[in-house]
Formats: C-alpha cells, sequence, structure tokens
C-alpha cells in the first residue's frame, strides 16, 4: 500500500480567562539576589506582559476539550470519526491514568478511538504530532487528535525566576488525508545526562523563610518544578545552541532557507528567542512570549492555533525540548 500524505486539517485552542501581568502580588515572593555562579534568574526571564492562569472554577481538562472541539470544527469532521487521541493533560489529576482519557469520554469520541497519552514533558506535541503523521501515511489511521493542556501555574515555586514566566493553556489539532500543512521530515537529540536538571515532584519549598509543604484546596501536597543549577546551564548552552543546530540540520536535508518558514519554538526566555532568529533566520517568527508566557507543552499548539490561518510562507517549523532532556523539530510544508 502507498503512503499517502499526513496533514494538518484544523487547529484551535482555549486559553483560561484570568490574566496575571507582572505586578501580580504572586510574585512578590521572587528571589532577586545572585545565585552561587553569579546569575540573577530572575533577570533571565524578561520581557513578559501577560500569562492566562486557571482559575478556581476552570480544569484545564475542560480546556483541552475545548481546544478539540473546536478544532474539529474548524476541521469539519465529526467526533465519531476520529480514529486517535495523542498527546497529554500535565500536570495531571493523578499519577494515572492521565486525563486525556477524560477528554475522550468528553468529546464523545467512539469506543474503537484509541487514547495515547505521551508523557514528553515539555514537547508532548511535537512527539504525537509524528505519531500521528504515520499513522495517516501508512494507513492504520484516517483522523487523529493531537492535543496537550497545561496547568503549571499551579505547580510552581514563585520565589524562583522562572515563575514569572509561566502560563496556562490548551490546543490541538488534527492530522489527516491532506496536501496541505503536509508533516514531511522530524529530527530529535537527545542529551539525557541532564535528566535529573529539570523536574516535577513533590518537595517542600521556603516560603518567607519557613520550609513547607505545598498543598492543594483539599490539604494534599502538589508537585511543583524544580529548575536546578545544571538546569539554568543546559538553558543557557546545550538548548541555546542546540535547536538552531537541528532545525538547520533538517532544514538542510530539504534545501530549505531560514526564509522560507514560519518558526514556532519554545518560549520563555527572551535571549534564546533572540538566538534562534539570528541561527535560524525566519521569515516569520511567532512570538508571543508577552501575550502568553510560556505555557509548557500547550505553547506549541497553541501557538500554532493562534497563526494556523495566516501561515504565508512554503514551510512551517515546530521546535521544542523536553525536560528529559530531548530536542525535538517537526517541518510541515505548507
Amino acid at each position: 500500500m502507498s503512503e499517502r500524505n499526513a496533514g494538518l486539517l484544523g487547529c484551535g485552542y482555549q486559553l483560561p480567562r484570568r490574566v496575571r501581568r507582572n505586578n501580580d502580588p504572586v510574585f512578590q515572593c521572587l528571589d532577586t539576589s545572585r545565585n552561587a555562579q553569579g546569575i540573577y534568574q530572575s533577570v533571565l526571564f524578561r520581557d513578559l506582559d501577560r500569562r492566562h492562569c486557571l482559575g478556581p472554577d476552570e480544569s484545564i481538562t475542560d480546556l483541552v476539550t475545548g481546544s478539540c472541539r473546536r478544532t474539529l470544527d474548524s476541521a469539519g469532521v465529526a467526533a465519531e470519526d476520529v480514529d486517535r487521541l495523542y498527546g497529554y493533560v500535565s500536570v495531571p489529576e493523578y499519577h494515572a491514568p492521565n486525563a486525556l482519557y477524560q477528554v475522550h469520554h468528553d468529546l464523545g469520541l467512539g469506543p474503537e478511538a484509541m487514547v495515547v497519552p505521551i508523557n514528553t514533558e515539555q514537547a508532548n506535541f511535537l512527539s504525537g504530532m509524528v505519531h500521528a503523521a504515520e499513522a495517516v501515511r501508512s494507513g492504520s489511521a484516517t483522523y487523529c487528535l493531537v492535543a496537550c493542556g497545561s496547568n503549571w501555574s499551579q505547580h510552581i515555586d514563585y520565589s524562583q525566576g522562572h515563575s514569572t514566566c509561566i502560563g496556562d493553556g490548551a490546543g490541538a489539532t488534527l492530522i489527516g488525508p491532506s496536501d496541505r500543512f503536509v508533516v514531511i521530515d522530524h529530527g530529535t537529540r537527545a542529551n539525557t545526562s541532564y535528566y535529573r536538571a529539570a523536574t516535577m515532584a513533590t518537595r517542600p519549598l521556603t516560603v518567607h523563610s519557613r520550609r513547607q509543604l505545598p498543598v492543594d484546596g483539599t490539604g494534599m501536597p502538589v508537585p511543583t518544578l524544580e529548575l536546578n543549577q545544571s538546569g539554568v546551564e543546559v538553558v543557557s548552552s546545550w538548548i541555546k545552541d542546540g535547536i538552531p543546530e537541528l532545525v538547520n540540520r533538517i532544514l538542510a536535508r530539504h534545501d530549505i532557507r531560514g526564509d522560507q518558514i514560519t518558526l514556532i519554538t519554545y518560549q520563555s526566555v527572551r535571549i534564546l528567542l533572540d538566538h534562534w532568529a539570528e541561527r535560524i533566520g525566519p521569515k516569520t517568527y511567532v512570538d508571543t512570549l508577552a501575550e502568553f508566557g510560556h505555557m509548557i507543552s500547550a505553547t506549541y499548539p497553541v501557538n500554532l492555533a493562534h497563526v494556523f490561518d495566516c501561515v504565508a510562507t512554503e514551510y512551517l517549523v515546530i521546535a521544542g525540548v523536553s525536560l528529559g532532556m530531548q530536542l525535538e523539530a517537526v517541518l510541515l510544508q505548507v
């Protein structure tokens, strides 16, 4: 059986109603001192203005479901025609199962529609796109939803510099037989020696000089993100140079120039965005750092849906990084 093209048929996203600005009281505990290596972590994360954060009456699972509905509506495909649901909801309500199963239920997907949670934080969406495109090309599936949502604003130590960039959101895309937004290549590059550089775990935090375990509204402990010193170092070295090296290698395989692409990347650190713009040289760089902040795994589908109807280049590249550490990039022909 000959392979068919697998492309994006539609996109959608949904953000929380609440907007957090730079003067929000939650940032009053921010540590603005210099660390042992002479780095002010609070200064690394700058040029932010707004982030959308979940309110007490909002659920990240509901936002993922809403983004999927918008995606199906934009593609003109019924929920019962979806064969697979890839992606991840993070941080999940339970260690297992992932809330992606609840999304399957709430969407009304058929009982034969496979749920495939992919926990490659933060690049879940990119991994899902690759697997979905392979399933469509091989003929083992016709329509695959790829959806991710992140609620990490509820799992952050707000004394740390990286807390200033975190926002919540959800986004999705539908991949099926198409000659538009065709997934034509992808690549990865792993450096797992940094496995412990950035981790999500239950741990005590220091708040107003007191050590305490963060808890949710029911009094149960909640996990929080920790970016240790090797994490700060990997951001400013391996990730900084690895993203353009990976993207440029994929482009070179197809004789594509930077000025032929629209680029969507990991967003959180301004100096990285500026560096990648210089090294890759895209015609259009989707930069929503000030508007949305860093939405972890939702960064990629939200930004894709945000510009989906106005991409004016011949190619689109989405590049990100997982906490593992693994870089991923996907090349699409528009």
